[in-house]
């Protein structure tokens, strides 16, 4: 929008474009009424006020131009509105290639249910390794563990060294252990488990939680694989974490058949005493 104005010094008239008014209100009232998408795309990325910019960026409909703003704007409160308003599902997986907030991250992600897409961002080497981490964790889906057991109708265990590839690609240690833990309701999940769980040490630990809240699943299946796998379990400290979740009204009777089948005298005595408190 343009309004003449008359120089007092000179006389000359010349054009004032108001979107530029130092007055923020005037420069509101300017932008309610543009339509010129180049002139909001600089106003939504460069201005100062927020009211402004916000106002700005709600009067682009087009996806690219929405996408500049997204990758463009000063401010992160105007990118996350531009990313919250595009439409494609695709584009806003191309902005994960260049991620710089977290916030910003994790509204693209909200934005996206296509398990395709998820699928080629979590294996995409072009996507930063944060995004990919986010992709297996948010988004878990099978297909993700084809490089950690065989995918035949009965899955089959793969060395150590697979399921511990699998788990540097994906940050390591207990996050790599988290990222696997996502898809526990898959039986190839279970077994990669169970191989971290004999291990033993802190991400054995986090291993065998996982697979004590898998007892609790209503597919008998996986009640049953998650009880094979712990029932490998020899370390103390993980046995002791077996014990410890007899407390868990839910769990108790899968965990008391698990403990029957390790059979130490540890767990012997837990059983006997579990037994004797019931009792009273």
């Amino acid at each position: 929008m343009t309004v003449l104005e008359k120089n007092k010094k000179t006389g000359r008239v010349t054009r004032k474009r108001d979107h530029t008014n130092p007055n923020p209100r005037v420069r509101l009232t300017a932008v309610e009424k543009l339509d010129d998408p180049e002139v909001l795309i600089e106003v939504a990325c460069t201005d100062d006020s927020p009211r402004v910019r916000l106002t700005a960026v709600s009067r682009l409909g087009n996806d690219i131009q929405l996408d500049e703003v997204a990758r463009r704007a000063e401010s992160l409160d105007v990118r996350l509105v531009a990313v919250e308003r595009i439409f494609s599902q695709g584009v806003v997986a191309e902005l994960l290639k260049e991620p710089e907030n977290l916030e910003l991250i994790g509204i693209c992600f909200s934005k996206i249910s296509d398990r395709r897409i998820i699928e080629s961002i979590a294996e995409d080497p072009k996507y930063p390794a944060p995004v990919r981490r986010m992709a297996v964790e948010y988004f878990a889906d099978e297909s993700y563990l084809a490089e950690v057991v065989d995918t035949k109708e009965k899955p089959e265990r793969k060395s150590e060294e697979a399921v511990e590839a699998f788990i540097e690609v994906y940050g390591g240690g207990l996050r790599g252990v988290r990222a696997i833990g996502r898809f526990k309701r898959s039986e190839k999940a279970l077994l990669a488990l169970g191989t971290i769980a004999r291990k033993g040490g802190e991400t054995g630990g986090l291993a065998a939680e996982y697979l004590c809240s898998a007892l609790g699943s209503a597919n008998p299946k996986l009640v049953e694989c998650a009880a094979s796998e712990l029932e490998q379990v020899k370390d103390p400290d993980l046995v002791d974490c077996l014990i410890r979740a007899l407390d868990n009204p839910a769990l108790s009777m899968p965990i008391r058949e698990v403990l029957r089948r390790i059979d130490t005298p540890e767990t012997r005595a837990a059983l006997g005493n579990s037994g004797s408190d019931n009792q009273k």
